[in-house]
């Protein structure tokens, strides 16, 4: 299987990047001439002038290549970390220096490099001539100074993994996919079918914690604040911008203005560089003071609000249970636990409602007709009465004669 074969391959089965452009990347690579790359055609590993060795890192970043690809836009992590250890052996070398000008690449395979750059015993910095985004950057923050061209790309510190899914186009071909597993993980995020909320989930979860590692892995060589880098959200500088950020220690023409002298970023070299940088970490530090102080205000207002709620509902509470209570006294009716809890949740216009059918209603007397009052009403029902006895008493006499 050849380069660009392996290439595709790795990006359909979703291996994971750290990579500014990809697409773009690989649509450099000029793939026709590796096809007729032989051996004899191999660039040495490095350069040496007055006892520098400068190694070139190129294009996209790929975990080995069969051959040295990077003319034509690829290094591997095996090959580079080769190169690395070769001039850290060469009795020739006095220190190293990564000229980098790619977008990054893989994730898999930046281990080679990693152990490589520390365990070597010669100083080795690097100079950006290009680029250093994504995985690219990441090799350059382990060496002991980054100096870039005025024009150079820093940053895009981040993961990403690509999938692609062509159900529409096979649907609209007339082919139809039916994935008959053994368990619901089998032969996933395939682009015959679209993914899931949950395979999605389960790729973002990858993509961030390898996110994580390295941002961390970025604040530790550079002094910086983890959540500052991830801050950044991926985005890409120039020189100028990554100098002032603490990403980059100088801005240089040539690979020649580099510092020679091994440091770190609370050493610098000159005075001036000493300033630069330190300027930069305390407009961070202050940056970080302000986010920290805005986070504060926002938890505090929250408390403030969370608080004046509770207080309100407590409130409400107390006067629906004195409602509750009245209503029972009113109505001379024991409510259950049940009815009480029910009456709690109602809003003010349903308890209303409520309420009113639950007090009896009292009937209605009948208003008296215009210019009699009531004892006159209660006499004449009275006398009325007294006449009606009369007369039957009176029937009752005459039969008995």
């Amino acid at each position: 299987m050849n380069l660009q074969a392996k290439i595709k391959r790795d990006i359909d089965s979703h291996a994971l990047m750290a990579c500014h452009d990809l697409q773009g990347e690989l649509a450099s690579i000029d793939f026709k001439s590796l096809a007729r790359y032989s051996d004899d055609d191999s660039e040495p590993a490095y350069t040496v002038e007055n006892g520098v060795a400068t190694i070139d890192v190129r294009g996209l970043l790929v975990p080995e290549t069969s051959s040295d690809y990077r003319s034509w836009g690829v290094t591997g992590y095996a090959n580079l970390a080769d190169y690395i250890q070769q001039a850290n052996d060469d009795y020739t070398v006095e220190r190293i220096v990564l000229d980098i000008d790619s977008v990054g690449g893989y994730v898999k395979g930046q281990h080679l490099v990693d152990d490589t750059l520390a365990n070597i015993t010669k100083p080795i910095e690097t100079f950006v001539s290009g680029n250093a985004y994504s995985a690219a950057y990441r090799i350059a923050v382990q060496t002991d100074q980054i100096t870039a061209s005025q024009f150079a790309g820093i940053g895009s510190i981040g993961t990403i993994v690509k999938h692609t899914e062509r159900t529409g186009y096979l649907k609209q071909i007339g082919v139809k996919v039916t994935n008959i597993r053994s368990g619901k993980w089998k032969a996933v995020f395939g682009d015959d079918e679209p993914l899931s909320d949950e395979q999605e989930a389960e790729i973002q979860a990858g993509v961030d914690a390898n996110a994580q590692e390295f941002f961390e892995h970025v604040a530790s060589h550079r002094g910086l604040q983890a959540d500052t880098i991830a801050a950044l959200e991926g985005r890409c500088f120039e020189a100028a911008q990554a100098k002032e950020l603490g990403l980059i220690d100088a801005i240089a023409d040539s690979v020649a203005a580099s510092s020679s002298t091994k440091q770190s970023n609370t050493n610098p070299k000159t005075e001036g560089e000493s300033m630069d940088l330190q300027e930069a970490q305390a407009k961070i530090k202050a940056l970080e003071t302000e986010k920290a102080q805005a986070v504060q205000e926002a938890a505090d207002a929250k408390a403030a609000a969370l608080a004046a709620q509770n207080a309100l509902a407590e409130t409400q509470a107390a006067t629906r249970q004195t409602a509750i209570e009245k209503l029972a006294a009113d109505t001379g009716r024991t409510f259950t636990e049940d009815q009480v809890t029910a009456f709690k949740a109602m809003d003010d216009a349903q308890f209303a409602v409520a309420e009113f059918m639950a007090k009896p209603v009292e009937p209605k007397v009948p208003d008296l007709p215009a210019g009699l009052d009531k004892e006159q009403a209660t006499n004449g029902r009275q006398s009325g009465e007294s006449k009606i006895l009369a007369a039957v008493e009176a029937a009752k006499a005459q039969g008995a004669k």
